[in-house]
């Protein structure tokens, strides 16, 4: 029941991902108003994929793998620096997000292209749990790693609303 609930979360996460990279192409107005909640939206995804991260080991102990512990890293450290500052107002919160982001995403990527494509490639077997043990696989494609890199992809995303819609700017299509 708990991994049906996390998928579903996934894939609306996924859709909307589509539709703000589709509104940040096409420069969408309705952006604008979104940006000020990008902190919050950050802080709730965070968390729950915190949540989730230690319930899976802990709860339910799945062991992580040497991939799983650097997005781990990355997902950790976003949600910590989430409660630091408003991710809209601090050109230096954004930064670190984007970067954390950034790294974790493409070692998700990895991680998930040697789930979909198994051609012998372990690169944590020798050391620990292995990278192609599946211990999530709901929806025909919804894995652990599937998880992380649309969390890390929407970490990735929310800096560039805050930037691309500051405070000032919002401020003024208020009135």
């Amino acid at each position: 029941m708990f991994t049906a609930i996390l998928a579903i979360g996934t894939i609306i996460l996924q859709l909307l991902i589509v539709i703000v990279l589709i509104a940040l192409l096409t420069q969408a107005s309705f952006l604008s108003k979104v940006a000020p909640y990008a902190s919050l939206a950050l802080r709730i995804i965070f968390v729950g994929a915190i949540a989730g991260s230690l319930l899976y080991e802990y709860g339910f102990g799945y062991a992580p793998c040497l991939l799983c512990w650097y997005q781990r890293i990355a997902i950790f450290g976003i949600g910590i620096l989430a409660f630091t500052g408003n991710l809209w107002k601090s050109a230096l919160l954004r930064t670190q997000v984007l970067l954390f982001a950034s790294g974790g995403f493409l070692i998700a990527f990895l991680h998930n292209y040697i789930d979909i494509f198994p051609s012998g490639l372990d690169v944590c077997g020798a050391t620990g749990p292995s990278c192609l043990m599946r211990y999530v696989h709901v929806f025909g494609y919804i894995t652990i790693p599937m998880m992380s890199a649309t969390v890390l992809l929407a970490g990735i995303l929310l800096p560039l609303i805050a930037k691309s819609y500051p405070q000032a700017s919002i401020v003024e299509t208020a009135k």
